[in-house]
């Protein structure tokens, strides 16, 4: 089939009918295909550590490390490709689809940050299944860490510097924020100097170095 941007409603079903093959990635959202902004070297190099971490303590288990070419239904209706996560069900070999996923994690850029953390937190969060969500922060080592408490709850933690750990208990899990973050350098934050000069500056007499 051929599904054109003027379509108004497109189908799951004739989403994942047309997607195998084209170029680029999509998501549905709303019944409309979505094309997905490309990836960064950064966001890609914290992809691949992450899944290099990951993978290994899954192996073998009953659940299994699942790359950015997965989707996750979200509503009736919303099929999102999160940048890697763990899905716990059993998905047939030919499936798109994760079929429990327990963990999802999106990678934040600049350009699409505040989106993740609202809109699709909020999809996330509705999905049984999920145990996990995590956001990860490209330009700093901080991690939001979403939690599925006692009573279907969410808690949420923020995990800062390179000698944080991701602690996920019920998957068995461990991943310390430096083997995210390897290879990737920081930007110095700026420092707060008090200036020579006998008049302050404006806002209290400190300036940027």
């Amino acid at each position: 089939m051929n599904i054109q941007p003027e379509d108004a409603t497109v189908t799951p079903q004739e989403f994942f009918a047309w997607v195998p093959g084209q170029e680029g990635r999509y998501e549905l959202v709303e019944g409309e295909v979505v094309m997905m902004a490309g990836a960064g070297r950064r966001h890609d190099a914290i992809v691949v550590n992450l899944i290099a971490a990951v993978r290994p303590q899954t192996r073998g288990g009953p659940c299994q490390t699942f790359t950015g070419d997965t989707y996750v239904a979200t509503t009736g209706s919303n099929r999102r490709m999160p940048d890697m996560g763990i899905d716990c069900g059993k998905p047939d070999d030919n499936s798109l689809m994760a079929d429990k996923p327990s963990l999802v994690v999106e990678v934040l850029s600049p350009t699409t940050g505040g989106f993740d953390v609202t809109i699709k937190l909020a999809e996330y969060q509705g999905v049984p299944s999920l145990d996990y969500i995590l956001f990860v922060d490209t330009e700093n080592p901080t991690i939001h860490l979403y939690r599925r408490g006692d009573g279907g709850l969410w808690q949420d933690e923020v995990l800062k510097g390179l000698d944080a750990v991701v602690e996920l208990k019920k998957l068995k899990v461990s991943v310390p924020l430096r083997d995210i973050y390897e290879g990737l350098e920081f930007r110095p934050k700026p420092k707060l100097v008090q200036t020579s000069t006998d008049e302050p500056e404006p806002g209290g007499g400190f300036k940027p170095t």
